[in-house]
């Protein structure tokens, strides 16, 4: 959104009292978040500072030099044929695709868009300007040199302080204040923090003129409709005020009557359209649902297939605009029209969202209307673009006038104290100070003392429903930097532990440690991630209204979100590491019904050619962070693993998880380049199967010395070193500290199909160094309990 400041000095009718600088300052601070402050000037669009560097003759033009010329990002080479060019000075360059006046040998002044080019074999990247070639002057003796002080690269305009101001708000601020996205909106809140006489309101009168025209809503999805029917109008070119003034906030002109209903929509936030009274039959505009099936060719040059959930305009015949998105290519003015119908009509948010989101069309249209349009800016937009149209086209006359709906909502009114203000926000300003605040925003305020009825302008019906919101808006006004940092009064308690948010926390803090970073993906799945992950259909949790169209379901499972991170990071790194804690929704799982909290991972890393095991291994430290002693098994891969690497996570006996590779399938999906490891933990299982572990006891270091033995294992292949390991580890007892794997061997003596694994167990006593029997009685149980699984212990020195 774009707020031109000479449009604000239009509609208050006075020159702003602060600069610009100060005032997107004083916005930011009481109203909506300006991003930043630039200078539309249309014909220095892409002209910079710069300052040469280096200035040569060219070696093939007594009267051309060779310029290297700084503009901030680049150093760039251009010829230049001015006298006056010399090293050192800073200039004003017209960078690639900018547009300078260059007279010809007529005298005339045209138009020429700068290019990279070669002049006389050398080459030229841009254009160092005079002013007249900039239109800020007459002077041509050569180009015009600047003082010392702009940096290199800022934008001529504001190096220059010309222009019109704009102010870039961040849309995201205003979605709440429909009156926002109009200037006049902007210009009431700026009169407000300035102490300045509000703009003038506009007109809502309304002057019921059919003259055998007639507007009919059939559908609750039209709140109100107004149109006027004008002829002897003419569709030539706009002026230059109202070019500037369009452009300063992002439209261009497309001719005087598309540009009238463009600026209705900017001044007033009500978005407006002209059809060309020539395509319409009858006399009779419908506001109705589409029928099945029903096609419209609109303006953005495609045909679009409706459904009854759509709204459109229509006449006697046909869908004539998709009711607040876009317009009909059919019916839209053309350069020959000199009779047309103005329509301004007020819209249901939902169903214009709805369409919109499935159609795939965003507009200025549909951005306004999706906020709420208020019944009175109907009338108030055909009175300003009838008005409009008389001062720029004073040939045009007015044939009929007509409506159908309310032209206005119902009024508010709202009980207040007036000395909530300060005892809600800590303020010590008085009852009188919040009355005057409220009336400078445009509230009707009634009564006296501090008990008092205060009416809601219409233009704030939207947002200002109840007291709360008038104590938010006297606050504002006033300032929330002014107030002061108090210590709670109230008796702090502390919350109830919840053991789901703590093993969150702790499995946080386990993953991050490992160098694994968190990420947050958003929680919708497309029907072909669905599709391939094979979740039933019946499981899906579909959205009613989606926010995109490919975004149809909430995400069965965490991992097409991670797969997208992996392929956006892979690009800019080597290796990606990054896991999410949050809900999966799948019908009838989890403890809340459809939502289960869960913890996924993905590991990726150049030329990495097992991937799981790094996965697996995060899981399993991960959860033996949570205090359990976790142990894993093969198990048969799902549609999200690949057969042969995929292991179910344990504790005990229940099962919490998963450990797996994923399958080349949906990493082309995802677009990841190389192979990709993952697991998942099931956290809300994980807490209901299993009882809680015993709190962590800290225990002195021995002083005794530890004994390290190895045993190497002749086995078969199929033999998983984890079962070996497994009992291996549960033989040696309570003398055990620690078990690693040393090697796995295959080769000579082993014939095919057999290996040796060598497994290092360190034991250690608390009480006493260990004797000879102690380690000889820990040897015999460990080789019996593993031989009991067809292991041999092989012989010193068979490798």
């Amino acid at each position: 959104m774009r707020v031109s400041l000479s449009w604000i000095e239009r509609l208050l009718e006075r020159r702003l009292p602060v600069a610009p600088s100060e005032l997107a300052e004083l916005l930011s601070a009481h109203t909506a978040e300006i991003e930043r402050v630039i200078r539309h000037a249309p014909r220095l669009q892409q002209v910079v500072v710069g300052r040469v560097v280096e200035c040569r003759p060219h070696p093939d033009a007594d009267r051309l030099r060779c310029t290297q010329v700084d503009v901030g990002e680049a150093v760039l080479p251009i010829v230049c044929g001015a006298p006056n060019v010399a090293a050192g000075q800073t200039v004003a360059v017209a960078l690639p695709g900018a547009s300078v006046l260059v007279r010809g040998r007529d005298g005339q002044q045209r138009a020429l868009t700068i290019a990279a080019t070669t002049i006389r074999g050398q080459p030229s990247a841009g254009m160092l300007c005079a002013e007249d070639e900039l239109g800020l002057g007459e002077t041509h003796d050569g180009i015009l040199v600047l003082r010392d002080g702009p940096t290199p690269g800022t934008p001529l305009a504001e190096a220059l302080g010309i222009g019109d101001p704009v102010l870039e708000v961040s849309s995201t601020a205003i979605t709440h204040r429909p009156d926002l996205w109009g200037q006049l909106g902007w210009a009431r809140e700026i009169a407000a923090l300035c102490e300045l006489p509000p703009p003038p309101a506009p007109c809502l009168a309304w002057h019921e003129e059919p003259a055998g025209w007639e507007a009919r809503v059939l559908d609750a999805g039209c709140r109100s409709y107004c149109a006027a029917v004008v002829e002897g109008v003419r569709n030539g070119p706009s002026p230059p005020w109202m070019v500037e003034l369009l452009a300063a906030c992002g439209i261009r002109s497309l001719g005087l009557l598309v540009d009238i209903t463009n600026f209705v929509m900017l001044e007033l936030g009500e978005p407006m359209h002209a059809f060309d009274r020539r395509a319409l039959a009858g006399r009779t505009l419908w506001a109705r649902a589409a029928a099945d099936g029903e096609r419209l060719a609109a303006l953005d040059g495609r045909e679009h297939a409706l459904r009854p959930s759509d709204l459109v305009i229509a006449d006697e015949r046909r869908a004539l605009a998709l009711a607040g998105i876009i317009g009909g290519r059919d019916s839209a003015v053309q350069d020959d029209t000199t009779a047309i119908v103005l329509e301004a009509a007020a819209f249901a948010p939902e169903r214009v969202r709805r369409t919109r989101l499935r159609l795939g069309i965003a507009t200025d249209s549909a951005a306004r209307f999706e906020k709420s349009v208020q019944p009175e800016q109907c009338p108030a937009a055909i009175a300003r673009a009838l008005a409009l149209l008389t001062e720029l086209a004073p040939e045009s006359r007015l044939v009929a006038r007509f409506h159908a709906g309310p032209l206005g909502g119902e009024a508010r009114e709202i009980a207040f104290d007036l000395a909530e203000v300060d005892a809600r926000t800590g303020l010590r300003d008085g009852p009188q100070a919040a009355r005057a605040r409220l009336e400078r925003l445009g509230f009707t305020v009634r009564g006296e003392g501090a008990r008092v009825l205060v009416q809601v302008p219409w233009w704030r019906r939207r947002d200002v429903a109840i007291a709360a919101d008038l104590v938010e808006e006297a606050g504002r006004l006033a300032g929330w930097q002014r107030i002061a940092p108090e210590t709670p009064r109230l008796p702090a308690v502390a919350p109830r532990p919840d053991p789901l948010r703590r093993a969150a926390r702790q499995l946080r803090a386990a993953l991050s440690a490992q160098g694994w970073d968190e990420v947050c993906t958003y929680v919708f799945a497309s029907p072909a991630w669905c599709e391939a992950l094979a979740v039933p259909r019946q499981q899906l949790l579909a959205l009613a209204h989606p926010p995109q169209p490919e975004w149809s379901f909430l995400r069965p499972c965490l991992l097409p979100g991670l797969l997208r991170v992996v392929a956006e990071n892979r690009k800019h790194f080597p290796a990606v590491a990054c896991y999410e804690i949050g809900k999966r929704y799948v019908a009838g799982e989890g403890a809340s019904g459809d939502e289960e909290t869960v913890a996924c991972g993905v590991w990726a890393e150049a030329g990495q050619a097992a991937p799981f095991f790094p996965a697996r291994d995060a899981a399993l430290a991960a959860l033996h962070a949570l205090g359990y002693r976790p142990d894993f098994r093969p198990a048969s891969a799902p549609a999200s693993g690949v057969p042969g690497r995929c292991v179910e996570l344990l504790v005990g006996e229940a099962v919490v998880g998963l450990a797996s590779e994923v399958p080349l399938a949906l990493r082309r999906l995802a677009g990841c380049p190389e192979r990709v490891g993952w697991f998942r933990i099931d956290l809300e299982r994980l807490l209901s199967r299993c009882p809680p572990p015993a709190p962590a006891r800290w225990r002195p270091p021995s002083r005794f010395p530890p004994v390290e033995q190895d045993f190497t294992w002749s086995c078969e292949e199929a033999l998983p070193y984890g079962r070996l390991a497994q009992a291996a580890l549960a033989a040696a007892g309570e003398l055990l500290v620690a078990g690693e794997l040393v090697d796995i061997y295959r080769g000579p003596p082993y014939p095919p199909g057999r290996k040796a694994v060598t497994i290092r167990l360190v034991l250690q006593s608390e009480e006493r160094t260990l004797t000879e029997q102690d380690i000889a009685a820990v040897r015999a149980r460990v080789i019996a309990a593993v031989g009991a699984l067809g292991a041999e212990l092989a012989e010193r020195g068979a490798r």
